[in-house]
């Protein structure tokens, strides 16, 4: 080596070690504020210094926020930052993903678009230990890539409470403030995978090797491949006692009746007395075996255990290693009086809210499932046969307002988003025009000039030829300022007295009956959508019930009343909203079906509702309502809450596919789609099996799994793949494979992505 060479080395080693050339250190974490409380609508801004950040590290604002309450209740999308004058959005989150499920086994989304799911909790880490604790997230802490963002020297920093103004309690934010480190890598995604793939076709056969034997006081055993399970029912008297058979009070009958995948079971109860008779009951399933998990309403807690009261889904259902049973209700009021529950490993579905009415006589009808996998979409798949729940769901629904903000749309606009969405249905709100500065809900709609509607029928027509067109309807609210005088016989009253609202006093709540001053009039608001404005048909929002679900006053639906549980008397009788206005929806229901399309909002409360076969989609706010829709229509409404874009809205379309929905969009004055996505090929659809990350129905499969995909025969089949932003991508190879004379799609897709199987 030359020696000036040493010499230079020596040199710099020097340097090195006395930091000459060491690399500046990050700056200390810079403090914002240490707290702040606003009240909702209120916003406050601080200024902050500082220092340069240094080459290769990143600048992350931290912060803590609640909402001030006693105790944990949820949570409400309040946070708002803007620094230096932009809003920051979820994808600057690097402490917790937009969706996580909770401990009870619910998603949530913890953004939409630039506001923060903020708990309502005592301090800033009581929700993590609860309910709707998510492992790995802590609820009550933020922190947000602002690297892009930060100046060196002054910077703005506002935080706002964009909470709605129904919420009454301030936000309190604290410990803000910059820190710098290392830059984290973004999460790669998973590739195609290789080697052997399972194999998805329908189920060719629907009757498992099950055996039933009836038991003496109300019990039964159902065995299945290596499992058992016992169902024991008990049903309470008046005077606070549960028991197992006939008595002074009621007489009891019972039926079984052997489906092909269910016991389906038929208690008819006789009134003895004189009196309304409270006639509670429940029934309780044990598995010989270990259970491993449960699912509520088609929620799964972490906990297993827990009590829902969903009549959308009113199935239980529990796991072992060997097998699953699940339980339902079947005829009307059982299923609106549902309460499903779990509790070391035991399973109960109940009716706690039933009445007899003297010298009547009832049959409540309930089935058993069993299933020889643990597996709950193999549950889900049996119960939607035996509840007939495959029809075809043809339309490709997409909300699109009329009035000032679609007008102003050139006709090339107005076309594309129709295309764009691969809509066959729109629908126009009923945000324009208003009646006294709100939406005209009920009778209002009568009152307003509905021109704005046939122009935009008009201009659908000569847009996007073949399309139909919708309008909202909804049939339990009024915002006209006499109404609850004119309709006085109408009125959804509470326990109290007073008059239920949708949040605001403005949105009064009524029930139609077929005999009600309601009823007589808010129907005409139909013939208005189909005879003035000319649509092809009707969409129906909340069509079973709107903001409450039980009225406490006339009339009285003849089998509902709060019970004392303990005591087992009626403390004061109700009407279910749902059984007690039934009649007219159903009658005007298929009124409208006579004409045209029906898409409705919630899924049925009741077997007479669910037998009229229409689709209808759940909101999604929080991805987990899905579970909602998996025993009749599996449509789940885009989320308006977080979707801004058509790539947004394919991840809205992959999250339904993972509870076994398909998608309707909602958002359209935020998302208007450059390209089409995987709706284009979604419709029409009859299901055959719902799984979670796919869909086989009779005309196509939907998927996000890789896989062998086919229906067990020799079919041939169209494919059509989505990338991770949901655009179609072409010559993407998917071979066909064929085994023992049937034919398969062979799917290999990357995290993300997804496909269209179109059956020939």
């Amino acid at each position: 080596m030359k020696p000036f060479r040493v010499l230079w080395l020596v040199v710099i080693s020097r340097l090195v070690t006395f930091g000459a050339f060491a690399a500046p250190a990050a700056p200390a974490a810079t403090e914002i504020f240490s707290h702040l409380t606003l009240e909702t609508g209120a916003e406050q801004v601080i200024r902050f210094t500082v220092e340069k950040i240094p080459p290769g590290k990143e600048a992350v604002l931290v912060l803590r926020a609640r909402i001030d309450t006693p105790r944990v209740a949820g949570y409400t999308l309040a946070l708002h930052l803007t620094l230096n004058g932009r809003p920051l959005d979820g994808t600057r989150l690097v402490n917790k993903p937009s969706k996580a499920t909770a401990a009870d086994g619910r998603t949530h989304s913890l953004v939409a678009g630039e506001r923060f799911a903020t708990f309502y909790a005592p301090d800033f880490t009581a929700a993590d230990s609860s309910t709707y604790g998510m492992a790995g997230v802590k609820s009550g802490e933020f922190e947000l890539r602002v690297t892009d963002l930060l100046r060196e020297g002054e910077n703005e920093l506002m935080v706002a409470n964009r909470a709605a103004p129904t919420v009454k309690k301030p936000l309190q934010a604290a410990d803000c403030r910059v820190t710098f480190g290392e830059i984290a890598p973004e999460k790669s995604k998973k590739g195609a995978p290789p080697g052997p793939l399972v194999i998805f076709s329908p189920t060719a056969v629907f009757r498992p090797a099950f055996e039933v034997r009836e038991l003496p006081d109300a019990r039964m055993e159902i065995h299945l491949g290596g499992e058992s399970f016992t169902v024991e029912s008990e049903f309470s008297t008046p005077d606070g006692q549960w028991v197992r058979r006939s008595n002074t009070h009621f007489r009891h009958t019972r039926k079984i009746e052997r489906r092909d995948e269910a016991v389906v079971v038929l208690d008819t109860f006789e009134n003895l007395t004189e009196e309304n008779l409270p006639l509670m009951q429940r029934h309780r399933v044990r598995t010989e075996s270990v259970v491993n998990r449960v699912w509520l309403g088609g929620v799964s807690p972490a906990s297993r255990s827990g009590t829902v009261s969903d009549p959308q889904n009113p199935s239980i259902f529990a796991a072992s290693d060997r097998g699953g049973v699940g339980l339902l209700p079947l005829n009307d009021e059982f299923q609106v009086h549902v309460r499903q529950e779990a509790a070391a490993g035991v399973l109960a579905l109940s009716d706690l809210q039933f009445v007899l009415r003297p010298g009547a006589s009832y049959t409540a009808e309930w089935a058993v499932v069993p299933v020889a996998r643990p597996d709950y979409f193999d549950f889900v798949n049996a119960a939607r046969r035996l509840l007939d729940a495959n029809f075809t769901l043809g339309e490709c629904f997409a909300f699109l307002r009329g009035g000032p903000l679609t007008e102003k749309w050139t006709d090339a606009q107005f076309a594309d988003f129709i295309r764009y969405k691969s809509a066959s249905i729109v629908c126009a709100s009923i945000n324009f025009p208003v009646y006294n500065g709100v939406a005209t809900h009920g009778t209002s709609f009568q009152r307003v000039n509905r021109d704005s509607y046939r122009r935009w029928v008009e201009r659908v027509r000569r847009l996007a030829p073949g399309v139909k067109t919708s309008v909202y309807f909804h049939c339990f609210l009024d915002t006209v300022e006499d109404s609850p005088a004119v309709f006085s016989d109408s009125r959804h009253l509470r326990a109290g007295g007073t008059q239920v609202d949708y949040g605001q006093p403005v949105f009064k709540n009524f029930f139609p009956t077929e005999g009600n001053s309601y009823g007589r009039v808010v129907g005409r608001n139909v013939d208005l959508i189909l005879d003035e404005i000319h649509a092809d048909g009707v969409y129906w929002d909340e069509l079973e019930l709107s903001a409450q679900a039980y009225h406490y006053g006339e009339p009285w639906d003849g089998c509902s009343a709060d019970i004392d549980t303990r005591t087992h008397r009626i403390t004061r009788l109700k009407s279910s909203i749902t059984l007690v206005s039934q009649p007219w929806r159903v009658a005007l229901a298929q009124q409208i079906l006579v004409r045209g399309p029906l898409i409705a909002n919630g899924q049925p409360h009741t077997r007479t509702m669910a037998r009229l076969k229409f689709p209808r989609f759940v909101e999604t706010g929080s991805p987990s309502n899905c579970s909602h829709a998996q025993l009749h229509s599996p449509i789940a409404l885009g989320d308006h809450l977080t979707e801004r874009s058509e790539a947004d809205a394919y991840r809205g379309m992959l999250s339904a596919l993972d509870h076994g929905c398909a998608y309707h969009w909602y958002s359209d004055a935020q998302v208007i789609p450059g390209y089409r996505t995987l709706t284009h090929y979604m419709y029409p659809l009859t299901p055959l099996e719902l799984h979670e990350g796919f869909i086989i129905a009779r005309e196509r499969i939907l998927t996000k799994r890789s896989g062998l995909f086919g229906w067990g025969d020799n079919a041939a089949h169209d494919v059509h793949v989505f990338d991770a932003e949901g655009r179609e991508v072409a010559g993407f190879v998917a071979p066909t494979v064929t085994r023992d004379g049937k034919t398969f799609t062979e799917l290999r897709l990357a995290e993300g992505w997804s496909a269209a199987i179109i059956r020939r």
